[in-house]
């Protein structure tokens, strides 16, 4: 057990403010960036950045919950978190009962600390503890969190700006990151890389182009995260929230996610790009079609305008990015890809052989979102999860249309919230196995709070500014 180097900044934050609720969620939001690293080391695992404040929230808000203390319109947040706490306990059920009724019966691949290589015949293990324990402490601080957030001194929007600004931090990292694979300047990579639960895959080519993963474990992870920045920032952007410093991220998390050459960011890219314009076409809205057309001749001038200056000024640039396109294409014929498609195959027969119910909570690893909660969760647990989302969603829009759809800042964070889940969770169903991270949750528990708040505020909002 040890403290690694981005522990000796994000502990002593963390209890610098720890009767300071709001800056603690602010660390704990902007920590999620900080991937692959760890604050503290446990044999092979380690405490991502974010659960040092996160720890320190916990016990500052849950001591006042214990002390007795009211937190306005606690009924209506308790009653938006009930159906994800009840797949919650459903979750945490399943991992003590499933794997002792199909023992022996399915084939599963563990987790990476029971790892073995192949795979093995289910049974009870230590990943269900474990992963266990990240449930109940996810839950928990979502829930505290959208309680949190109700007060007079919680800042939703702050949240929402440091959420931005952690995307352009990644923007930037990996810039520098880029600029050590090319030319080799110095880089952090203990500082950032600290990780002993993760493979750290920051050696990848694509032909002769590094591959970006910058404060993340390998390319894909880091597509996945600048997926839900960049959904947030360019619906901002469309809808008329924020100011330049929203449309600069849009900039950078465009190119960074470009930079990663990951399949997965192109995909969910292509798909926002499909949903956007359906979105369009269906409310018929003139004001979001032309800030649409706007933005797409925009766009397409900056990347037309810099396709034709590398082409005169740098033409082996050009060729690089062909041989990129090249190998994302020749994916499919990949090593990695045959694996990773064998373990979700395998994660739909541990599901069928279990009659739809699952292995249990920890008890197998798939490689993307949908096959690991059907594998796991089984029918009734990621039907509990469409549910918990649907309900919430309809909440979110019931409360913007009551609000008159003016701009104000409960509505930018629930709109830029909703696009940030949306991104998030496009990329896990690509490429990722979960969605465990703690920032994750305090993104749903903003949501929360900001459907209630703006519910409340019936149809008089407060206005929004530039964010500079």
């Amino acid at each position: 057990m040890g403290v690694t180097a981005m522990g000796l900044v994000f502990w002593p934050l963390s209890f610098l403010f720890w009767n300071r609720p709001q800056r603690l969620l602010e660390l704990a939001l902007f920590g999620g960036i900080f991937s692959a690293a760890s604050v503290l080391t446990l044999g092979g695992m380690g405490l991502q950045p974010s659960a040092a404040p996160s720890f320190c929230f916990i016990a500052y808000i849950g001591l006042q919950v214990l002390l007795g203390a009211r937190f306005p319109m606690a009924g209506r947040v308790l009653h938006l978190c009930l159906p994800l706490l009840v797949i919650g306990a459903w979750t945490l059920a399943g991992s003590i009962i499933l794997p002792r009724v199909f023992e022996n019966q399915v084939l599963v691949w563990p987790q990476k600390l029971d790892a073995v290589g192949t795979q093995m015949l289910l049974a009870p293990s230590r990943g269900n503890y474990t992963q266990d324990c990240y449930v109940i402490l996810n839950l928990v601080m979502f829930v505290l969190t959208s309680l949190f957030l109700m007060r007079r001194e919680a800042d939703l929007r702050r949240l929402l700006e440091i959420y931005i600004l952690g995307g352009a931090v990644v923007c930037l990292i990996g810039a520098w990151e880029a600029a050590e694979r090319l030319a080799h300047v110095p880089f952090p990579e203990t500082f950032l890389y600290s990780n002993p639960g993760w493979a750290i895959l920051n050696t990848q080519m694509t032909g002769p182009v590094p591959r970006i993963n910058s404060t993340y474990p390998e390319p894909a992870a880091c597509a996945t995260a600048l997926t839900g920045v960049l959904y947030a920032t360019v619906w901002s952007v469309l809808r008329g929230y924020g100011g330049w410093i929203t449309r600069a991220v849009v900039v950078l998390s465009a190119l960074t996610l470009l930079a990663t050459t990951s399949t997965t960011g192109y995909v969910a890219l292509a798909a926002g790009i499909v949903m956007l314009f359906a979105y369009a076409i269906i409310t018929h809205s003139p004001r979001l079609l032309r800030r649409l057309a706007l933005f797409i001749s925009v766009a397409v001038l900056f990347f037309g305008g810099a396709t034709a200056t590398l082409a005169v000024f740098a033409p082996d640039v050009i060729r690089a990015a062909q041989d990129v396109m090249t190998g994302t294409m020749d994916k499919k014929n990949s090593l990695s890809y045959k694996e990773r498609s064998q373990k979700d195959a395998d994660a739909m027969t541990a599901f069928y052989q279990t009659y739809g119910l699952g292995t249990g909570w920890g008890s197998n690893r798939s490689s993307s979102l949908l096959p690991g909660f059907l594998s796991t969760i089984g029918i009734i647990g990621v039907a509990g999860l469409f549910f918990a989302d649907w309900q919430l969603l309809r909440a979110a829009i019931v409360a913007i249309r009551a609000s008159g759809r003016r701009q104000s800042t409960e509505a930018w964070v629930i709109e830029a919230a909703i696009c940030a889940l949306l991104g998030r969770i496009m990329g896990s169903v690509i490429s990722s196995p979960s969605l465990g991270s703690l920032d994750f949750y305090i993104l749903v528990a903003m949501l929360v709070a900001a459907t209630v708040r703006l519910r409340a505020a019936g149809r008089q909002p407060a206005s929004v500014g530039a964010d500079g």
